[in-house]
């Protein structure tokens, strides 16, 4: 038997307020190992809005903004 099967029928058999604590422990868990992930996920939402953002970098009034700061 898979342990995601297991799981639901030994969670099932669990008085209610113990399965909340195990789910609150699950969220804890989901939580610490998100944050072991590398930050390549950042990385690539930056690669993958450039397109997007370029449209508007690429506008004369970006310009003329910016050229204020140069």
């Amino acid at each position: 038997m898979c342990v995601s099967k297991r799981l639901d029928l030994d969670l099932a058999a669990l008085p209610k307020r113990a399965q909340d604590e195990l789910y609150d422990f699950y969220l804890f868990l989901k939580q610490r190992y998100q944050r072991e992930q590398p930050p390549s996920t950042a990385s690539e939402t930056a690669l993958l809005s450039e397109q997007n953002l370029r449209e508007d970098w690429n506008k004369k009034e970006e310009d003329q903004v910016w050229q204020a700061f140069q």
